[in-house]
């Protein structure tokens, strides 16, 4: 099988946030959670325990948090309500919004780089996007963290479709959001990253990403495909965490990646 790769010229150091996806509630996240969850209680609803998860980014306040504002919007409860539930949580992490800015910000053309950006000004953006994130991929996390949950490690032939579909992204000269799925017990454990480079052939490879829980670093995912079966490496921190499990219950392992079409 022939060999290819590309590499865009994103450096996490330059392109990527110097600030770790970890956040503390302000007032202004809670009008946020209030004001925006509920024209987007619908999509999310569809597909709940994945919603928390495509927000999470292994930091489950977050998720937490945005969950009980979906239902409290969908029974129609009041905005404070929502602001008491989500400070049951400390702290929350906007992983898929830092990917979306990350690569919309790419390549830097003028202004501030990504790195030279601070958290409060870039907030409410960082926001926006996740809620994108949410909408967009809600579902397709549920869907995997279900089947892998359930024993079923039968998703080679999704995650070549996937693999292609990433690398045909990256050819084109765009970085690309993707999932991260794994056999954590807890949903909301999930993740999101930032793919610009790949090395591999049609059934193996290896993708370099941006991690929004690892600033300035390059972090890579490998994977192997045999039939229906896929083993997925990586060097990004998964497996038991303060609160559990970040994505997988096993240091280093991966259960699915995907496009989020965000």
């Amino acid at each position: 099988m022939p060999f290819s790769e590309r590499r865009l010229d994103f450096i996490p150091e330059r392109d990527g946030f110097s600030f770790p996806n970890a956040f503390t509630w302000t007032p202004l996240d809670l009008d946020f959670l209030s004001r925006w969850f509920r024209p987007v209680s619908l999509p999310v609803a569809a597909a709940l325990p994945a919603s928390g998860a495509a927000l999470a980014g292994g930091w489950r306040g977050l998720a937490a948090g945005a969950l009980v504002g979906v239902g409290l919007a969908q029974a129609g409860l009041g905005a404070g309500l929502v602001r008491g539930a989500a400070r049951r949580w400390r702290s929350f992490g906007l992983c898929g919004g830092m990917a979306c800015v990350a690569a919309q910000r790419w390549p830097h053309r003028g202004g501030l780089p990504t790195a030279e950006l601070q958290p409060n000004p870039m907030r409410m953006m960082l926001w926006r996007q996740q809620v994108r994130t949410l909408a967009a991929a809600g579902g397709t996390f549920v869907r995997y963290w279900l089947r892998t949950r359930s024993g079923r490690a039968d998703v080679g032939e999704d995650l070549l479709r996937e693999w292609e579909e990433i690398r045909a992204r990256i050819d084109a000269g765009r970085p690309v959001v993707i999932g991260l799925v794994g056999d954590a017990p807890d949903p909301f454990a999930m993740h999101q990253v930032l793919a610009y480079g790949y090395a591999g052939t049609e059934d193996r490879g290896t993708l370099l990403v941006y991690d929004p829980n690892s600033p300035g670093k390059e972090r890579t995912i490998a994977f192997t495909v045999a039939g229906r079966y896929a083993r997925l490496t990586t060097d990004l921190p998964t497996g038991p965490a303060p609160s559990g499990y970040h994505v997988s219950t096993r240091p280093g392992r991966l259960d699915m990646f995907f496009v989020v079409e965000a």
